[in-house]
């Protein structure tokens, strides 16, 4: 339990660099997800998890004014139940990353909803403080910012907890009765993430002048996956 609550402690203050301070990219799967990885004891799962989630998150990318799906808060869930599915059973563990990857992306929806509620929670909290300065009553930046801050590792937290447990007890049921055999469909589908996740890049190269690195960047990567599948 110690584990899982560090984890999502982590995970809460990982998710602060989404929208609410930093914004340097550590909320992005291939960066927060290692890190994860690491305090699990499982750094390699960690990073590829992050490679793989960051793949299907790579079009949503916070570049410029772009809007940004809570891909990172479902990523962020994603791994720490990753972390702790595959500690309880490591001879599933392809299929594994197949599920918490779909859980990933009802992960995200959550993660939506979460984010509106601290948005209008934060929205509420401004407009007490409007009231009171319009009182002349003084008020102190920097403790309503860290009020705001603390709100949000709190509210993302405890839904990282309940998240967590829920799906862990869940899948703990139904994963003793599942052969080994089960993993074969983690192999096909990581193959096609990897296809897809290259598909959902294009958007990143509009201009012509990336189709040459682009076009070599999918020729080594599919070389690589298809001498993998052989191998």
């Amino acid at each position: 339990m110690q584990e899982l609550l560090i984890l999502c402690f982590v995970g809460a203050l990982l998710m602060l660099d989404n929208a609410a301070a930093f914004q340097i990219l550590v909320s992005q799967p291939l960066f927060a997800s290692p890190i994860l990885g690491w305090i699990g004891g499982d750094a390699t799962l960690g990073f590829q998890l992050g490679f793989l989630l960051q793949l299907i998150w790579l079009s949503n990318m916070p570049i410029g004014a772009a809007v940004v799906p809570e891909g990172n808060f479902g990523s962020i869930a994603a791994v720490i139940l990753a972390l702790r599915l595959v500690k309880n059973f490591p001879q599933l563990e392809y299929f594994i990353i197949f599920v918490v990857i779909l859980y990933g992306l009802l992960g995200s929806y959550f993660g939506a909803k979460t984010v509106t509620f601290i948005r209008h929670w934060n929205q509420q909290y401004l407009q007490r403080l409007l009231l009171k300065l319009k009182q002349n009553n003084p008020v102190q930046l920097g403790w309503v910012i860290f009020v705001s801050l603390v709100f949000n590792v709190v509210v993302v937290f405890i839904v990282f907890i309940v998240m967590t447990v829920i799906m862990e007890k869940g899948l703990g049921l139904i994963f003793p009765y599942m052969p080994e055999e089960i993993n074969r469909i983690g192999h096909h589908a990581q193959i096609a993430i990897i296809g897809a996740g290259l598909g959902l890049t294009l958007t990143l190269f509009k201009g012509k002048r990336y189709w040459t690195l682009y076009l070599i960047g999918v020729l080594l990567g599919g070389a690589i996956i298809f001498y993998d599948t052989i191998g």
